[in-house]
């Protein structure tokens, strides 16, 4: 008898549970949504890619290179696009605003320090934007040597459906 109920309890319960995450706005998907990793394609490069440029990332690379957690995303756009959207945790260095004079300093105050060291992934809003190539340029210029520029940027991000960071409502 006791059995019984037993397995009565848990085929309600197991409906109930299943009914309420069926109508639920959070519901978790009964079959995984698993998204494919790559593009296929590799790294975009632009047309003014030159040699001795910062090494091309694609898309697989940036989001591994952020789930390791032990690089630096740096976005190099205006804090007008940053603030509408960017990869969780980007630093903003606005390219087109960088101050006159000896960069090293802005850039080491910007970065910190301690990020000479460290990969640094410069993005931009993707193909038609080449500020992260002249940002990653400058770094470079500058002593960062592990900088990486990731050209599908923002828009690539989030067209793969990994979480954006927003600031503030913006217009589409």
């Amino acid at each position: 008898m006791a059995l019984k109920q037993f397995i009565g309890l848990l085929v309600v319960a197991a409906v109930l549970g299943l009914g309420i995450n069926l109508f639920s706005p959070n519901g978790i998907p009964l079959i995984g949504e698993y998204r494919v990793l790559s593009s296929g394609d590799g790294p975009i490069v632009p047309p003014s890619a030159q040699p001795g440029d910062p090494p091309f990332i694609d898309i697989s690379q940036a989001q591994l290179e952020y789930q390791l957690g032990i690089s630096v995303f740096v976005d190099a756009r205006d804090s007008e696009e940053y603030v509408c959207g960017t990869i969780p945790g980007a630093i903003n260095i606005p390219f087109e605003y960088l101050p006159e004079g000896d960069l090293g300093k802005y850039f080491d105050s910007a970065l910190s320090e301690s990020s000479h060291g460290k990969t640094l992934v410069v993005f931009c809003s993707g193909e038609e934007c080449d500020l992260s190539l002249h940002l990653g340029r400058n770094l470079q210029s500058y002593g960062y040597n592990n900088v990486l520029v990731f050209f599908g940027g923002s828009r690539e991000w989030e067209k793969f459906g990994l979480e954006v960071e927003r600031r503030a409502e913006c217009g589409s």
